[in-house]
């Protein structure tokens, strides 16, 4: 007997085992199956499922058909499977939950759109332990349309007619479809006008949109109550570092009486910081001392340093490693004068240059300026000191800056074999220039123009010789293709000289470098003397066709060819240089490197690989 039930026991526990495998996973295939063609049951059938599947190891796809564009955006926005789907956490309880709320989540994101009455078709399976797959198929309906409009101004600014006018240009009409969107956009923008036009107290007294789903319609009413229009009263000046005649001097765009608007106070906020004196601007309205509708505005100003000094250590192709030191003095005395001065200390070129700044009538666009500069240059063929005293006229309006100058420079030079000359030219003269940035990137600038001017001449009665002078430069950058941009560059001048061996060699005209024609040295294209030394000429011309082609955020990859020469009277050869190049886009400005050639040397010499120019430096418009 005893023997028997020993031989029995293991036989009836495998026998047991093998059901408790077998039988829960026959029942979880049903429960699941059941699952996917009733959702309302899904519930139920998770409290029999027995898998043990990890939670993490769970993907689930969410596949939607019959709408695209907006309307598939909006309605994966809305969905809850779809935020969830990459979840560490996710279940099959949690899919089963958000399952459940799927098709209202769906019927929400399209009312936005005038959709009321869509008819989704909705299935969710289990492909595989860790896979699920929801479907939904939506056909979006008849769209709801607008029958009937009922906008309105209410309060002071009802009967303006710029804000009647705003109303009858409301995005939504009768007949048009219900767009939620749109329909806030125009009552932002209603609000908006209403408050630039000195009534910041505007809401909306009534904001309905009915909708009828049965038949698709639907009618907008909207109010907006402007209240009371205020105007600025006094401008009250906080700060002890000015005359404050003259800090107003810089509020002739917005004066006491105007409307009161946000715009006007960010014009007074902005013309305060421009003006380069204050580190704070503070604009705080006093509607507590309000009075017959009209605003106090306090404005505190915080002072900035008055001094900011530099210093760079460099490298430039043209004049080789150089040393700048910077300082700047923002407010030399309370009628706001300004000065500043930079030395710059290289092998080839080294100057001294001090300016002082008085800001006269409107001080944002005019001002008064004085600098003083000492250079010492010197080239393979040449070398030259110089003092140069100017007086300027500044004068901006938009983006033209133009600048009227009178000029005395005092330049002692020597030129290949010449003898050493000594010269002084009281010049008068003139400068237009602008330049334009697109405001999408200003990284990479792809779109953008630079120009500039200069007329300049003396007579021989006060100067060691007659010259009358122009110069022209121009840069424009144009985008081609999708990441790349088409670069093109000119450059031309002319001079009529009395006497051009008294010339000096500071408003002689030289190319070569890497601003003008790459592939040869800064400053040695121009006429030459009998024994080969350039001279540097009385005219010259240069153009430059370059394409940058993005390769990663920060670097492009550039191609270029420029062509060009300095000359006296006729232009009888042509330089011409090629290569390529790459461009960081630094944090501070772009970083050009630049390998370039001269393709036709003068006497047809060949081009040999030891006359490969590297040319560094930073990308300036001109």
């Amino acid at each position: 007997m005893n023997s028997t039930i020993q031989g029995y026991r293991p036989a009836k526990l495998l026998f047991c085992l093998l059901l408790w495998m077998v039988i829960p996973g026959v029942v979880s295939s049903e429960e699941v199956s059941r699952a996917a063609s009733s959702p309302d049951r899904a519930g139920a059938a998770e409290e029999k499922n027995t898998q043990k599947a990890p939670a993490s190891g769970i993907r689930l796809k969410v596949d939607i058909s019959g709408i695209e564009g907006e309307l598939l955006r909006n309605a994966r926005a809305y969905l809850g499977l779809e935020k969830k789907k990459d979840d560490p956490l996710l279940s099959a309880l949690w899919i089963r939950h958000l399952y459940k709320k799927a098709e209202e989540e769906i019927r929400k994101s399209l009312q936005p759109f005038g959709y009321y009455n869509p008819a989704i078709q909705s299935s969710l399976e289990q492909i595989a332990d860790d896979q699920w797959r929801a479907r939904f198929e939506i056909q979006p309906g008849p769209r709801t349309r607008i029958t009937e409009l009922d906008l309105r101004w209410q309060g002071e600014g009802a009967t303006e007619e710029k804000l009647q006018e705003a109303l009858r240009d409301f995005p939504l009409h009768k007949g048009d479809f219900l767009d939620d969107a749109l329909y806030e956009k125009g009552k932002a923008a209603l609000i908006s006008l209403a408050e630039e036009r000195g009534y910041p107290d505007t809401q909306a007294s009534k904001a309905q949109v009915v909708v009828d789903p049965r038949n698709n319609t639907a009618r907008l009413t909207l109010y907006l109550d402007t209240g009371k229009k205020y105007f600025i009263d006094s401008i009250r000046l906080h700060q002890e570092v000015l005359n404050e005649d003259f800090v107003r001097r810089y509020l002739v765009d917005v004066k006491p009486g105007d409307v009161y608007s946000q715009d006007n106070l960010l014009e007074i906020q902005h013309a305060l910081i421009e003006a380069g004196y204050f580190s704070l601007v503070g604009i705080k309205p006093r509607f507590d001392e309000v009075q017959d509708s009209r605003v106090p505005v306090e404005v505190r100003l915080e002072p900035g340093k008055r001094q900011l000094y530099s210093f760079g250590l460099g490298y430039d192709t043209d004049i080789g490693v150089n040393l700048t030191v910077r300082w700047m003095h923002r407010r030399l005395n309370r009628k706001g004068h300004k000065a500043d001065a930079q030395l710059k200390l290289s092998l080839n070129n080294s100057y001294l240059l001090g300016n002082y700044w008085i800001p006269i009538r409107d001080p944002r666009t005019t001002k008064l300026g004085f600098s003083a500069r000492v250079e010492h240059e010197v080239l393979d063929e040449s070398e030259s000191n110089l003092i140069d005293l100017d007086a300027g006229y500044y004068w901006q309006k938009d983006d033209w800056l133009t600048k009227f100058y009178t000029e005395f420079k005092y330049e002692r030079f020597s030129v290949g074999e010449e003898p050493v000359q000594s010269t002084h030219f009281l010049s008068l003269g003139g400068t237009v220039q602008r330049t334009w940035r697109a405001a999408a990137n200003k990284a990479y600038l792809r779109r953008a123009w630079a120009f500039y001017a200069d007329l300049s001449g003396t007579p021989s009665a006060v100067s060691s010789t007659y010259y009358l002078r122009a110069h022209l430069k121009t840069r424009a950058y144009i985008p081609l293709l999708e990441k790349g941009r088409l670069i093109l560059r000119g450059e031309y001048g002319s001079a009529l000289v009395g006497d051009f061996g008294l010339y000096p060699t500071s408003l002689r005209f030289y190319a070569g470098g890497d601003s003008s024609v790459r592939g040869y040295d800064w400053k040695t294209l121009g006429p030459e003397d009998d024994r080969g030394n350039v001279v540097g000429g009385r005219q010259v011309v240069t153009g430059s066709l370059e394409y940058d082609h993005q390769v990663a955020d920060q670097w492009l990859a550039a191609g270029f060819v420029d062509a060009g020469n300095a000359y006296n009277d006729a232009l009888d050869h042509v330089f011409i240089g090629a290569g390529f190049g790459a461009r960081w886009l630094s944090p501070v400005g772009t970083v050009r490197l630049d390998f370039a050639w001269p393709f036709n040397k003068e006497n047809d010499e060949p081009t040999r690989a030891s006359d490969i120019r590297i040319h560094f430096g930073f990308e300036v418009l001109l």
